[in-house]
């Protein structure tokens, strides 16, 4: 029997796991649906004047977009003596451990999002009523725009990788860890501009660091090469997340 990955004994993990599979879809369930009401709830106070323009329908696949990123270190219970105990007797490998996680907050979370919100606004498209109606036809799936990749990148990388290396209090380590990021990026960028300001602020400065928009000329295999950087960082920073959380799940496992 492969030590690694077996069809059957991931199967029998996932049977295992089914009810709290369940329950973080349930709570997930709640929380979608909580942040509708809140949206709804931000409409009504500002007036129909508002909301008739600017209601916050728009803005629901986003909020729920942040939520999928934080649920690992939302969902994920604190790891106890009792509860690691009981997880390292399971009969499963490691990697299949793993790859439980990794489908729950990367597949089934987001799917299962996906449906609900379909769902809600079917719903509110069937109500009748005036506002639901219109709340529901703004209603629409974010779409990250290309320099909030990496940003977005990070912020799931940081709680999934959380909810491994922390035992206790995964959403906060995780939120410090994730601001202690951003400050050493942003401390890096304003040390930069102390040191090394351009007379000209156009071409490759803060305001345009990572998609320049001015620049001096460049061949096509150049721009080809910053285009490449521009969308393969994010995937290739979430690829090595992954991969870091795994051989670190692995080594808490040994």
């Amino acid at each position: 029997m492969n030590a690694t990955f077996n069809l059957k004994r991931f199967f029998l993990l996932e049977q295992y796991k089914k009810q709290e599979t369940g329950r973080h879809l349930l709570w997930s369930t709640g929380i979608v649906l909580g942040i509708c009401l809140l949206c709804m709830m931000y409409d009504i106070n500002k007036g129909s004047s508002y909301y008739i323009e600017h209601t916050q329908g728009l803005s629901l696949g986003r909020y729920v977009l942040w939520f999928l990123c934080i649920a690992p270190g939302l969902l994920e219970i604190n790891i106890t003596k009792q509860t690691s105990t009981l997880y390292l007797l399971l009969p499963a490998s490691a990697f299949e451990k793993f790859l439980h996680l990794w489908m729950k907050y990367l597949v089934i979370l987001p799917f299962f999002c996906i449906l609900l919100i379909i769902v809600i606004k079917g719903v509110f498209t069937l109500s009748g009523i005036d506002y639901l109606q219109h709340f529901s036809s703004r209603i629409e799936f974010y779409m990250m725009q290309k320099d909030q990749m990496l940003a977005y990148s990070l912020l799931q990388g940081t709680f999934f990788l959380g909810c491994i290396a922390f035992k206790r209090q995964k959403l906060i380590n995780s939120f410090i860890v994730l601001c202690s990021c951003f400050i050493l990026f942003f401390g890096v960028i304003f040390l930069s501009m102390a040191l090394w300001e351009p007379a000209d602020s156009h071409g490759y400065w803060v305001a345009n660091i990572a998609y320049p928009i001015y620049n001096f000329p460049i061949s096509s295999t150049s721009e080809a090469i910053i285009a490449f950087c521009n969308y393969g960082t994010p995937v290739l920073f979430s690829i090595g997340i992954w991969i870091s959380s795994y051989f670190l799940f692995k080594e808490k496992q040994l």
